[in-house]
């Protein structure tokens, strides 16, 4: 096995990092072990760590995960490929020296680029010249559904990573379209996500703080429809290409939005909205943004996806 000479920074969002596989797999194709290392922090062990192991240890083309400073760089590298907006560690300091290209964040607010094109447009500034890749989400091989003939599963999730964004992004009225999707489509209900994300709504099933990462993609792989807040399992969805119902408040659609063609990104749009990256974003007084979108407007995109 050739050793790979490109080596990738990351330390952010796991939908980030989804967003980000186009334009791995475009560096990989680039190198000639056709592999690619990642360079993680090793003070980095938050809430996030464990599904990144576990997504990057299942994924063929990474090669080896450094894991810096408590691993050192011995390899000859002589691509060294980090993100304007990655998130400050020991290791992006040395990345930021050695890369040949130092992308600063795009005015995602004015430009209307979605972050996947962005990291795209970065890897044809180093050369590439190839189509773009689909985004990728590992999986594990065991199903995780038992499911019945005729009936229809639908996940729901209404996650975010950090509590700041709690406000801005979860959907409060779950529980009502929990009800209306079982009388209208005697659908079975699944929750999916971590932390404390819809506990207090009742579901056929429930898998919040139950699977690994890549047992949790499974699982997403197998419903037939995918109900969620702008959060890591929407972007899991979009990279699995299922059919999804995605519902964006205050989070700009244009950089975060599925692009799935089998997905719908759904916005009441009012004149404040977005406004993620202002002030706004963390301290609204009411988030209308969310707190307005109904269960019909929901459901007026699940009946179009469903039909």
């Amino acid at each position: 096995m050739k050793e790979t000479k490109t080596i990738i920074y990351f330390k952010h969002g796991l939908g980030n990092l989804i967003m980000l596989t186009p334009a791995i797999q475009a560096l990989a194709s680039m190198d000639e072990s056709k592999q690619v290392d990642i360079c993680l922090s090793s003070h980095w062990d938050d809430a996030r760590r464990p599904a990144f192991d576990d997504y990057l240890s299942k994924w063929d083309i990474v090669q080896d995960v450094i894991n810096y400073p408590a691993m050192q760089f011995v390899k000859k590298y002589t691509t060294w490929f980090y993100t304007g907006h990655s998130e400050q560690s020991d290791a992006l300091n040395i990345f930021m020296k050695k890369a040949k290209i130092n992308p600063v964040s795009p005015d995602w607010r004015g430009s209307n680029v979605h972050e996947v094109y962005w990291y795209m447009d970065i890897v044809r500034r180093l050369g590439y010249t190839g189509e773009i890749f689909n985004q990728y989400v590992p999986v594990s091989e065991k199903s995780i559904l038992t499911k019945k003939k005729k009936c229809l599963y639908i996940g729901i999730c209404n996650g975010t990573y950090s509590n700041r964004m709690k406000a801005a992004k979860q959907w409060p009225y779950y529980d009502l379209l929990v009800e209306t999707l079982q009388n209208y489509y005697g659908a079975k209900i699944i929750k999916i996500g971590y932390e404390d994300e819809l506990k207090d709504i009742k579901c056929d099933l429930d898998y919040v703080n139950k699977l690994s990462f890549t047992e949790n993609a499974k699982l997403i792989s197998e419903l037939d429809l995918l109900i969620t807040t702008d959060t890591a399992n929407m972007h899991v969805g979009d990279a699995l290409n299922i059919p999804m119902v995605v519902l964006f408040g205050g989070t700009l659609i244009s950089k975060n939005g599925a692009i799935s063609k089998k997905a719908i990104n759904v916005s009441i749009d009012l004149p404040c909205q977005p406004c993620q990256r202002t002030p706004a974003f963390y301290n609204c007084l009411h988030y209308d943004c969310i707190n307005k979108l109904q269960v019909s407007d929901v459901m007026q995109a699940v009946r179009s996806i469903l039909k």
